[in-house]
């Protein structure tokens, strides 16, 4: 059990204890559970992996450039009851403990929420190439940190989406990308910006594995969120069904 009104570092504390465990307690004063959505990443990336790997995975990025720091990747919180969350200030400041929980875990995945009043109007809306792993901004630029979400009060996005957005950390996209034989390893250090990945799996299997997915396909009326950083995390759109795209989803980006 956890004790938080705000987002901070004790979800992952308390989940660090039992990894494989969900917790409960409240944020913003509502009850809510909290899981990894993939426990033991590093293992699992080892082991789909290991026909290409001669050393363990944080040394192959560390030659290759690509920086792998997650241990479990990717935190799904559940809300009992639909929440009215405050995600960043009106110049696009995230709050900083949901940017703490990202930089520790990867994606943060939001389930019955909906984003306050007062910040819920700036964004825009796209939709994902299928399977195109890419980023939305560079280190270079302040906003690092993308922000979806399905708005419940939507007359499109209140309806459960079609298609879900998937996310990796930056050294399975290298690795998926080395596997294709899009990417020479002796050769080529460091992320590419976009690549199409796992076109020939079968990708279903990989999710909760070495792939995070946000399916947003909860109830009608639901509200949900998910969070990145653009620089250590790639994401994508994944046609659940060929023919349905699905609508385009929100995105801001934070500082």
């Amino acid at each position: 059990m956890i004790a938080a009104n705000v987002f901070d570092m004790s979800i992952i504390a308390a989940l660090n204890k039992a990894p494989h465990s969900m917790v409960s307690g409240k944020l913003y004063g509502i009850d809510m559970s909290a899981r990894f959505v993939i426990p033991d990443l590093r293992a699992n990336v080892e082991q789909h992996y290991r026909d290409l790997l001669d050393t363990d995975v944080v040394s192959y990025g560390q030659r290759a450039n690509v920086p792998f720091m997650f241990q479990h990747f990717g935190l799904e919180i559940s809300f009992a009851r639909p929440a009215e969350l405050h995600l960043h200030q009106p110049d696009l400041v995230m709050d900083a403990g949901l940017r703490q929980l990202i930089d520790n875990i990867g994606p943060v995945i939001l389930k019955n929420v909906f984003i306050e009043q007062a910040t819920r109007a700036p964004s825009h809306r796209n939709r994902f190439p299928h399977l195109n792993f890419h980023i939305d901004r560079s280190s270079e630029q302040e906003t690092v940190y993308s922000l979806y979400s399905r708005d419940p009060f939507d007359d499109e996005q209140k309806f459960p989406r079609k298609s879900s957005t998937l996310f990796v950390p930056n050294l399975v996209a290298y690795l998926q990308a080395v596997r294709q034989k899009i990417i020479n390893p002796a050769v080529e250090k460091g992320m590419r910006t976009a690549t199409v990945l796992f076109e020939d799996e079968d990708v279903n299997a990989l999710m909760g594995k070495i792939i995070v997915e946000h399916r947003w396909d909860e109830p009608q009326g639901v509200g949900e969120v998910s969070t990145i950083d653009n620089r250590t995390v790639l994401h994508s759109s994944y046609y659940r069904d060929p023919m349905e795209k699905g609508y385009k989803i929100g995105v801001r980006y934070l500082a």
